[in-house]
């Protein structure tokens, strides 16, 4: 149903550990929500469901754009309280927002539908350092986090001594993929370009994708057309297959030397500060970032 937006009420910051992406992320939107014309409003989630309630109840906004990364803002939780009360919302719903958020659960949906993951394991993590039978190297990671928050590459288990490992009773263990670490963002539903992401030292790890300088984005990436043309498909599909709205990125790992391509995640909340890849893929294909913005408050318009 079409509903006409005057004031937007913009969600920040949350009680994740992406809290500071968030806040960054905002800054970027509101600035360009503000530009559009419209009225807004902003508010800092910090876990608190009843003060966000009083505080749509109050400013009485037209929709809600969520700039939440991680956490309660990306696993369903914002987005329940939100179809409670009835009010639309920028990027994905409830349920695909939880799958996704769920690396070990959205693997095996990817993976029953025909799309190639690494091999992993979900496991206790008292059980796993007593009896590592992994192949070596591999990739230990929680289940439902972002920003490569506790991502560990680990050539042999002797390295498990130097992981503090804060991240709760479970752990999400993976096969290590060589090669490239590609992306592809999702706009309504229709790839917009494949990224080959360079860091400079290590892999995409926090430090990486939020300092400038530390990591070259080659857009398009340099790769056969035929792994090209695989990446925008697959993330297609697995943005449908999630049943993600208006926009998410799905992350890649291609093995250049067995030409296999995998797909590790798919993203709700893709970053949106000067160094995140979606706002930079959809300006490589003609989008400007306001236009983008403007773009995801109309799809807000539609009832979920």
């Amino acid at each position: 149903m079409n509903r006409t937006i005057k004031k937007i009420c913009l969600l920040k910051g949350g009680n994740s550990f992406e809290r500071d992406i968030s806040l960054v992320s905002a800054k970027e939107c509101s600035s360009a929500i503000r530009q559009l014309g419209y009225e807004m409003c902003e508010f800092d989630f910090t876990g608190d469901a009843m003060a966000l309630i009083l505080h749509i109840q109050k400013e009485k906004p037209d929709c809600v754009f969520n700039s939440l990364h991680g956490g309660s803002g990306e696993n369903g939780n914002v987005q329940s309280i939100l179809n409670f009360l009835r009010i639309p919302y920028t990027h994905s719903g409830v349920v695909a927002s939880s799958i996704a958020m769920h690396k070990y659960i959205s693997g095996k949906l990817f993976e029953s539908n025909g799309i190639r993951i690494p091999k992993n394991n979900f496991e206790k993590w008292s059980d796993f350092v007593k009896k590592i039978d992994f192949p070596c190297p591999f990739v230990i990671k929680p289940v439902d986090s972002g920003s490569s928050d506790g991502v560990y590459i680990l050539n042999n288990p002797a390295e498990l001594n130097d992981v503090a490992w804060e991240y709760g009773d479970m752990v999400l263990v993976s096969e290590y993929i060589p090669g490239l670490e590609l992306t592809v963002g999702v706009l309504n539903d229709q790839p917009l370009a494949v990224t080959n992401i360079i860091a400079s030292v290590g892999f995409y790890d926090y430090k990486n994708k939020y300092t400038p300088g530390q990591t070259f984005h080659e857009i398009p990436a340099r790769i056969p057309d035929a792994i090209r043309e695989e990446a925008l498909e697959v993330a297609a599909k697995a943005h449908k297959l999630i049943g993600c709205r208006c926009v998410s990125r799905s992350d890649f790992r291609y093995n250049d030397v067995t030409r296999e391509l995998f797909l590790l995640e798919v993203n709700t909340q893709p970053g949106m500060t000067p160094l995140s890849l979606l706002p930079e893929q959809a300006k490589f294909v003609g989008i400007p970032f306001e236009k983008l913005i403007q773009y995801m408050i109309e799809q807000s318009c539609y009832d979920k």
